[in-house]
């Protein structure tokens, strides 16, 4: 051996540092092997040293670990299912780590701006498929990257503490592959970002599908940028055991998805809150969270979120145990005529709950077609109508979906401006918005509010959909139900009018015993001396006329003279009173019998 190489073997046998050296590769598998006698549990220790050909570890199994500061390392190190202590990387520079189904009984620390390079293509730069690590794996400082593909890829990756990526890290992949892979990784505490940036100018970012960690937190200065059809980010069908937290992040994709995490279950909390800034070009959406499971909460705040082809927010069928709630300073912005945040088919255990602060720029701006929220619902006042309007037209057109929509109470809005929604800032009449509301109304006993609910539902129903009431005849007759009925809903209205055409069949009897039909004769007059009737006599003749079953015998003394054509005219008018009086009297009976029924 040379002189240098004798001195790295006493350096490891005595677990001191060797410094500024030359180091055959072969010489360094050799005494990790034990070849060269016992090393110092302090492990082997090489500052500034430039080690020469491929260091190859391939099922090495060491006794000590392994330390590199502000070395240079040309070639990618090969160290497949190697075993060791621990592996530290402090400064330098190196080809790559190549080091599938490694196992690190402690620690691996890549930190102090070391930076690993590669440009092999389909190949990754740092390799730690099928690895497992019993301790942390810290990722501070370092700079990752390949030309030609993958920068790091951790796929299966088990690591039993925390993986940071922190202090300025920087990781950049090229090419359709993510530049990050942590597909099925197995975390078991958390997986922590801060002061990093993760790009990929022609690919995904980061990719964590089918992975399951105990926490993921974008903390502080995360910066996340692609360019593919694909996702930015993917989190698909991934479990999180505690919470997800984005704050002070930056999701860039203008291809496609920003943040994609279809199916993925979040047993804590997922939050989006403190300056985070998501934009993507998907007609997906920008986040898509469809079918997706959060425990305690869903919430938002400080965040915005922008997509000029899509919804900014896609979480059809997700399922929150906790409540959702969207606060101030939440700016969320769709293109292509789909929904700022669309929750179809969700299911809400708790509240839902958005802010007036809250800006949605879409249309339309929410839809909530067959969701269900288990208590209160609480819609953006300010960013549906500023004016707070609460009659039947309104100049803004910000629309909401609330097809199907099941709720149990309302939030600060009363039941006039909801129906105020309903009725100007949906896109089509459902009959579902209005029997909801109806249906809170009435478990609130608010039995008066139910009816005005109802007959305002008829109104829309003929106002925006006429055409399932039928031809113009059915819709006029619906028109005149309502404004002598109510719908059915205003059985007094019904009595007032059979009284009104009361008097006025009684009319038509008086003005009847005024009208000359010849001489000495008169439309209405007595039956037996042809002499003019009294006034009593002739209002009974209306009377008994126009009341289709209780006559008052007023015919048998005075009644119409048939034979002419004046008194044939008052027939056939008090004809038609006494049809209006049969419908009424019909009206009146179904109203307070609920014998009809409304049509939805």
């Amino acid at each position: 051996m040379s002189d240098n190489e004798q001195r790295l073997v006493q350096a490891a046998r005595d677990g001191e540092w060797l410094v500024g050296d030359v180091v055959r590769a072969g010489l360094v598998r050799e005494l990790l092997l034990g070849r060269h006698g016992e090393i110092d549990p302090a492990g082997l220790r090489l500052d500034s040293v430039r080690v020469e050909g491929v260091l190859d570890l391939n099922r090495v199994k060491a006794l000590a670990g392994l330390v590199f500061s502000n070395c240079v390392i040309v070639e990618p190190i090969k160290a497949r299912y190697a075993s060791l202590p621990d592996l530290v990387f402090a400064g330098g520079r190196c080809g790559g780590i190549h080091a599938n189904g490694l196992q690190v009984d402690g620690d691996v620390f890549l930190r102090g701006g070391t930076e690993f390079a590669g440009d092999e293509p389909d190949s990754s730069t740092v390799r730690l498929i099928g690895a497992r690590i019993g301790g942390d794996l810290e990722l501070s400082g370092v700079r990752i990257s390949n030309a030609r593909g993958r920068a790091l890829d951790a796929a299966d990756l088990t690591v039993n503490g925390t993986v940071f990526l922190r202090d300025g890290t920087k990781i950049t992949g090229t090419g359709p592959q993510s530049a990050v892979s942590l597909v099925g990784a197995r975390i078991a505490s958390s997986l922590e970002l801060a002061e990093v940036e993760i790009g990929n100018a022609t690919g995904p970012a980061l990719s964590l599908d089918a992975s399951a960690i105990g926490g993921m937190h974008l903390r502080r200065a995360v910066r996340i940028t692609a360019h593919t059809p694909k996702s930015a980010v993917r989190l698909v069908s991934a479990t999180i055991s505690g919470h997800l937290e984005l704050s002070d992040t930056r999701i860039t994709n203008p291809a496609g998805i920003a943040l994609d995490a279809n199916g993925a279950r979040v047993d804590g909390a997922l939050l989006l809150r403190d300056e985070v800034f998501i934009t993507a070009h998907s007609e997906v959406g920008a986040v898509d969270l469809v079918s997706s499971r959060i425990g305690t909460a869903f919430e938002l705040a400080g965040t915005e979120i922008r997509n000029a082809a899509g919804a900014a927010i896609t979480a059809d069928r997700i399922s929150v145990d906790g409540p959702l709630t969207v606060r101030g300073g939440t700016k969320l912005t769709a293109g292509g005529g789909d929904p700022a945040l669309s929750l179809i088919g969700a299911h809400l255990r708790d509240r839902f709950a958005c802010s007036d602060e809250v800006v949605l720029e879409s249309t339309p701006a929410l839809v909530l077609r067959d969701a269900t929220v288990g208590t209160s619902v609480r819609l953006p006042h300010e960013a549906l109508c500023p004016d707070r309007g609460r009659g039947p037209t309104c100049p803004h057109g910000n629309l909401v979906l609330l097809d199907d929509f099941t709720y149990s109470s309302l939030a600060r809005w009363d039941w006039q401006e909801w129906l105020h929604v309903i009725r100007c800032h949906t896109p089509a009449y459902h009959a579902s918005a209005y029997q909801r509301l109806a249906a809170v109304e009435r478990a609130a006993g608010h039995d008066g509010t139910v009816r005005r609910i109802l007959m305002a539902q008829q109104t829309d129903l003929r106002r925006r959909s006429p055409q399932s009431l039928g031809g113009r005849l059915t819709r006029w007759f619906h028109w005149l139900w309502g404004v002598l009925a109510g719908y059915g809903y205003r059985a007094r209205r019904t009595a007032a009018a059979l009284l009104l055409v009361l008097a006025v069949s009684g009319a038509l009897g008086w003005w009847a015993g005024q009208v000359p039909t010849r001489p000495g004769h008169l439309a209405a007059e007595r039956v037996s001396s042809a002499a003019p009737c009294s006034t009593v006599e002739l209002i009974g003749l209306g009377l008994d006329r126009g009341l289709p079953l209780a006559m008052t015998g007023m015919r048998a003394r005075c009644d119409l003279d048939t034979s002419s054509r004046k008194g044939q005219a008052f027939t056939a008018a008090i004809w038609l009173v006494q049809l209006a009086v049969w419908g009424l009297a019909t009206l009146a009976l179904a109203g307070y019998t609920n014998l009809v029924r409304k049509p939805g």
